[in-house]
Order: structure tokens, then sequence, then C-alpha cells
């Protein structure tokens, strides 16, 4: 009678040691987890960009030192000819975003192009004074 008794007793110290680390672990996780910044989502379609050999970038102001979260854009114009944009892809800083503008069979292009992109921001007054100046600077 008694082994078993010993046994019930060890069975319950085990879950509660196991009970109290579960509890541990997540009140550990829920101090260190912090709430991200509440965003704001800007579209600018039409945007003009030079690039040299596909490279290009947005405005200075377009990093993510500026309040930027992230940034994705796509082809606009031209739709016809040799300088088709199939592909931009995009490379946020911290004082600006680098883009890489290719061709749909991945050739770098040379020239002006329009992109449209979808810029999200942190919703502060930085965030805001950054999509007034991206909207001033696409035109």
């Amino acid at each position: 009678m008694s082994f078993r008794l010993s046994s019930w007793r060890l069975v319950l110290a085990v879950l509660a040691v196991v009970l109290l680390a579960v509890l541990g672990v997540s009140a550990l996780s829920r101090a260190d987890a912090q709430q991200p910044p509440p965003t704001v989502v800007g579209v600018f379609s039409n945007f003009p960009v030079t690039a040299s050999n596909g490279f290009s970038n947005l405005p200075e102001f377009s990093g993510s030192g500026d309040g930027v979260v992230g940034v994705a854009c796509t082809g606009a114009s031209p739709r016809s000819g040799t300088r088709i944009v199939g592909q931009v892809v995009t490379e946020l800083r911290t004082d600006l975003t680098y883009l890489r503008i290719m061709r749909n069979d991945g050739l770098a292009i040379t020239g002006n192009v329009l992109i449209n992109c979808a810029i999200e921001v942190e919703d502060t007054a930085a965030g805001a004074a950054t999509l007034d100046r991206l909207q001033a600077a696409s035109g």
C-alpha cells in the first residue's frame, strides 16, 4: 500500500513540476513579446524611375529610418517593346529603398520606366511625412 501511495506522490510531484515549467515559460514569452507599431499602406501608381543596367532606387526618404516598414513594387509601363517591366526586386535599407528592375526574361532594363508600389509605413508623424513626400515625388 505504501508503495502505491509513493508512486502517486511521485506522479503528482512530476505533474506539478511540469505545470510550473509550462507556466514559467509562457510568462517569460509574454513578458518579452512586443506588439508591432500600427502601420498604414500607401499605394503609388505610375511612379517614375530611371534604371541604369537594372539598378535604381526610390527617393532618399524611403528607408526604414524614415518609418518605412515594407515596400513591394511591380511594373506599370511601358507595356510593349524591349523595356516591359517584368520584375521589380526591392531592398529596404535604412536610408532608402534600392530597386532591381528587369524584363520578364530576366535581362536588366536601362531607361525610364513607371512602377507601382505599395509602401507600408509606421502610423506616426514620420511615417505620414514619408508618404506625403513620396506622393509629391511620384508626380
